[in-house]
């Protein structure tokens, strides 16, 4: 009896100690913003993705793009936009909504293994 509990708490601690060792790495994030934050029509827009891990800034994304679609429109009508990093894990691109209403905006950003896709709603003044 003595042998089976210590075979058993030797087992929970090998079992223990390798759980530590296959830790889940933390999924990126990505927070979406535009510059200027009112957006008026025919006017530049910097369209900016920040991406990071926990607290890091991901500057070695695999890609950031931009799917940018005026509602109401159909998928084919929808824009994809490959954004560039600046620094600091911001991705942008410029762009110029052409009419006035709601549009929206998924950043399609692959990263360390992940990919995250975070769809954001603006409106065009």
């Amino acid at each position: 009896m003595k042998k089976l509990l210590g075979l058993a708490l030797i087992s929970l601690f090998v079992l223990g100690g390798c759980s530590q060792e296959n830790e889940v790495p933390e999924l990126i994030e990505v927070k979406f913003k535009t510059i200027p934050e009112t957006i008026k029509v025919n006017e530049e827009v910097e369209v900016v993705a920040t991406v990071t891990q926990g607290t890091e800034r991901v500057e070695d994304a695999d890609e950031v793009k931009f799917e940018i679609w005026k509602e109401g429109q159909t998928e084919e009508q929808h824009k994809k936009i490959e954004a560039k990093h600046t620094k600091n894990g911001e991705y942008k691109i410029t762009y110029v909504f052409k009419e006035t209403g709601k549009y929206y905006v998924i950043s399609h950003t692959t990263a360390r293994g992940m990919h995250n896709m975070p769809k954001n709603e603006v409106i065009v003044k």
